[in-house]
């Protein structure tokens, strides 16, 4: 027979059940009470909430009121940003951008997908270099602002470095984003004028991007004041302290002191850092320690390319032009203190970059073939610098003195001759280890490539012997500052 159902019984059960339910809520509550600071002391220790203000709350308000619908809307707009991005609708593009980054921001992805958009997709839809320049310091800034929501994130780091080495320094308009990076790092004092400082318009908000980067801690970057004295403003070029990067240095100072890049700073410099930080911060997920361990060797090698490139190019423009197309003696004055700077910094940069591949190669044996060449280039590069420096100050000594021969400028361009020598049998040690030659193998057709630079240095030897046997009556031809002695 069932059993009679009884209203009394059930109503105790009921009860019994809910009291039950009741003390389990209350024991999660304290639990979860007495956990709160752990979880919160936790939390700080992986998640950096922006400074509280009215951007941060703008930042956070979405995230607090839309709950689990913030991902079906950051999908939308993930859709209609591409949808704008088509449409070449270019403020609605950043503003949801920006708005996909409130909702996930914890999501690195986010920042290293809309950052390469910005760099390179977009960037590529400009004519303009301004503009296109514009665009590759946006997607870095994207990179920082996703920083702020993810410290030490090994991926964020990793995308801040390539995008200055990949992107500022390797790029089709390389050569454009590198003289204008440069030149932006020597003129940040604009920016305190207050007509530049309102001024809208691509350059200017390039120059705000270059201030905020420059700037950040791990730069170690100080703004120097007006040589003149005769304002109070800051950003006439920076000086860095970093021992280790500077131990080469040749002026008598202590390794720790200031040196100063009056005349701006290679992007590959600000590569190198953010490398360090990404090896520092721990591996990320899209490439391999064995290759990102020599990623801050490969910056500074190419540190001391950017800074050849440079100066053979000034020297051709400052020498190989008529005297009458001269620039003024002030602003002659400047780019010979630059041109100087940049050997300098060859000088030093070179034996830190070798230490580091030597480095590399002990931990990661395997990448002898891939990096040996590398070393065999950056010590090519160390003595094309010295050949350049003792050639640059000749001429300049040689301007000086009216332009003519005097015995002791035709003594030091003697001295010169056996440098671009020793310059050009190092090209050839780089070229041959990249494609080496065994008898009865047919030539690379890329070891051309390498060898046209030996060829060149060879060619300025030339031309300093020509110059010696021309007669005082005769201007000599100064066209073998020409051919380039490096890559661009």
């Amino acid at each position: 027979p069932s059993t009679p159902f009884r209203p009394g019984a059930a109503r105790s059960s009921a009860r019994r059940d809910q009291l039950l339910a009741a003390v389990l809520g209350l024991a999660f509550l304290g639990s979860s009470m007495l956990m709160q600071g752990r979880l919160v002391d936790s939390r700080k220790t992986l998640v950096r909430e922006p400074e509280s203000n009215l951007s941060s709350l703008a930042g956070q308000f979405p995230r607090l009121t839309l709950g689990g619908f913030r991902g079906l809307l950051a999908m939308v707009l993930w859709i209609q940003a591409e949808e704008a991005k088509n449409d070449r609708k270019w403020l609605e593009l950043e503003t949801k951008y920006d708005i996909i980054g409130a909702l996930q921001p914890y999501f690195v992805s986010v920042y290293i997908y809309h950052a390469w958009n910005q760099a390179y997709n977009l960037s590529a839809q400009w004519h303009s270099v301004d503009s296109k320049y514009k665009w590759v310091l946006d997607g870095q800034s994207y990179l920082y602002k996703g920083e702020r929501y993810n410290p030490d994130s090994p991926d964020l780091l990793l995308e801040q470095g390539h995008m200055y080495f990949l992107k500022l320094g390797g790029s089709f308009e390389r050569i454009f984003y590198r003289a204008h990076w440069r030149e932006d790092i020597a003129r940040l004092h604009m920016l305190q004028d207050p007509d530049t400082a309102q001024r809208s318009g691509d350059v200017t908000e390039a120059l705000k991007h270059v201030y905020s980067f420059t700037t950040k801690p791990q730069f170690h970057t100080t703004l120097l004041q007006d040589p003149t004295r005769a304002t109070t403003r800051t950003g006439y070029g920076v000086s860095i302290s970093d021992p280790f990067l500077f131990q080469n240095r040749a002026d008598g100072k202590p390794l720790d002191a200031p040196v100063n890049f009056r005349y701006g700073l290679s992007p590959y410099y600000f590569a190198y850092v953010e490398y360090n930080r990404c090896l520092a911060a721990g591996a990320p997920t899209t490439t391999g320690l064995n290759v990102i361990d020599a990623w801050p060797a490969m910056s500074l090698r190419l540190w001391c390319r950017d800074d050849l490139y440079y100066s053979a190019q000034s020297m051709h423009d400052i020498f190989a032009v008529p005297p009458s197309q001269m620039p003024s003696p002030a602003k002659l004055n400047d780019k010979i203190l630059e041109v100087r700077d940049c050997y300098r910094n060859v000088q030093m940069i070179a034996p830190v970059s070798v230490e580091l591949f030597e480095k590399h190669l002990l931990k990661y044996k395997y990448n002898e073939s891939t990096h040996r060449k590398h070393i065999r280039e950056t010590e090519a590069y160390q003595k094309i610098g010295l050949a350049e420096q003792s050639l640059f100050n000749t001429l300049v000594d040689w301007h000086n003195a009216g332009r003519t021969l005097t015995p002791e400028i035709i003594t030091s361009l003697t001295k010169t001759l056996p440098l671009y020598e020793d310059a050009a049998l190092s090209v050839t040690t780089w070229a041959e280890t990249v494609y080496p030659m065994t008898p009865g193998s047919t030539p690379n057709p890329d070891r051309a490539e390498f060898i046209k630079f030996a060829t060149a240095l060879r060619e300025r030897a030339q031309g300093i012997q020509s110059m010696l046997t021309t007669p005082p009556t005769t201007y000599p031809d100064m066209s073998f500052l020409t051919p380039e002695v490096v890559e661009r």
